[in-house]
């Protein structure tokens, strides 16, 4: 299981780089990426929405959708909803630029894995789909989360080990 988690981790830090670059490619940075990514496959989002996808402040979410906007990737749109807020979309330009981002992406994985057995890349699949819920799940409970880092960080003495 370490040897899995290593590898997963691994993965993880690769997709960071391949992000960050693909972002770049692209001509924006990675947290506007992100907002496209979450607005090609979510649809519409209120900035508050975006905000807390990306962690961060709503002041700089005005700014990064400022950027978007002037850069031609989204709009803002009145919230049919709730008059008092809007609603970010994708633009055209936008819709493409992030649709050939995540096409790339697929094909990159696509090569990565060509000379797998087709039945070890669907249990593949299905490790990968049972691993996303389970780190959301744990990531949604921060105070299980500290409690547990704290305990494992203790000195031993402190734990009786």
């Amino acid at each position: 299981m370490r040897t899995l988690a290593e590898r997963v981790r691994e993965l993880v830090v690769a997709t960071d780089e391949y992000r960050r670059t693909m972002a770049q490619a692209a001509g924006v940075g990675i947290h506007e990426a992100t907002t496209l990514g979450e607005l090609l496959h979510r649809g519409p989002l209120p900035p508050s929405a975006i905000a807390r996808r990306l962690g961060i402040a709503s002041a700089s979410v005005t700014s990064l959708l400022d950027r978007l906007t002037i850069a031609g990737f989204v709009e803002r749109q009145p919230n049919p909803v709730d008059r008092r807020s809007v609603l970010v979309v994708l633009t055209p330009g936008g819709r493409s630029t992030i649709r050939a981002m995540f096409d790339l992406f697929t094909d990159d994985i696509e090569q990565a894995v060509r000379t797998a057995e087709p039945r070890y890349v669907t249990e593949f699949g299905r490790a990968l789909g049972r691993m996303a819920p389970a780190l959301r799940a744990r990531a949604a409970d921060r105070a299980a989360l500290e409690e547990e880092l704290a305990r494992r960080t203790r000195p031993p003495d402190e734990t009786g080990g």
